[in-house]
This record gives C-alpha cells, structure tokens and sequence, in this order.
C-alpha cells in the first residue's frame, strides 16, 4: 500500500481589520468613569469669614458702621438671640433641650422686612455649641434671605 504524498495546503496569510468594538467599549467605559468623578469632586463650599469677637459678650451690643446693621446670630447654650445696630432682640429659648428653628425663623423674616437690603449676619456661638446646630442654623439664614455668613469662633468677654 503505497502512501499518497501529503498535500500540503499553502495557506495565504490575510489581512483582517483589527477588531475595534472591543476598544472602543474600553474607552466609552473610561469615559463614563471620568465624567463620574468629576462629578464627585465639586463639593458643597459654604465661604466664611471670622471676624473677632473680643469684647463682645451675649449680652453686648453691637455698634453699627456706616449705617450698616451689624446683623448677629448669638447661639448659646440657653437658646438663640438676633441683634444688631445697637438692639438685641429677646432670648428664643430652647424647647426641650432643642433649639426653637422656627421662632428664628419667624425673627429673621420680620428682621428681613424693615431692613430688605440686608444680606449679612454674623453667627457668634459659645464653644460648647454643637457644629450641627451651628450648620442649622446658617441653614436657617440663608434660606431667610441671608446668604452672607461669617462666623466667630467663641464668645470671649
């Protein structure tokens, strides 16, 4: 039995696109990915100043300059006092152990209407205030119309 010669099959090397779905999913994925994050990294900034307090008490009042307010919040841990240009307003108290948002609420809407030009206030708290109450009630300010808020680091006397 006589074996037949191999034939061999000669097999011409084509050339073929590469494959681009693959990369191209690659690089749609990335760009999701980017977009995302740069989303992720705006964050909220509230800009503050600190202005210094000394001298000034709970119970001070504060002098205005150039005919301006002077517009304080005073946070303590007896409840909430607005005051400026020379008046302080009556204390809100605290209602079971919780500050009383909507009476400060309420002042700063009537403090709003006799003075419509006013935008700042200065929020002066004891140092025992929790930050929360501090970040509600800037909350409360801005949402009243007063977006500009320093803020003062302690009650010194």
């Amino acid at each position: 039995m006589a074996f037949a010669p191999k034939k061999r099959i000669k097999h011409r090397e084509v050339w073929e696109d590469p494959e681009l779905v693959p990369f191209i999913d690659m690089l749609v994925v990335c760009c999701c990915f980017l977009l995302m994050s740069a989303a992720l990294l705006q964050t909220a900034v509230i800009e503050i100043s600190l202005p210094t307090t000394k001298g000034h008490s709970a119970e001070s009042t504060m002098t205005p300059q150039a005919g301006e307010l002077n517009l304080s919040l005073i946070i303590t841990d007896k409840g909430l006092r607005v005051g400026g240009a020379g008046a302080i307003l009556p204390l809100i108290p605290k209602k079971r152990d919780k500050f009383n948002w909507d009476k400060l609420t309420e002042t700063l809407k009537d403090v709003k209407k006799e003075y419509p030009d006013q935008g700042s206030i200065i929020i002066i708290s004891e140092p025992e205030i929790v930050y929360d109450n501090i970040i509600q009630a800037m909350d409360v300010c801005v949402v009243e119309g007063f977006p500009d808020i320093a803020l003062s680091g302690q009650i010194t006397q």
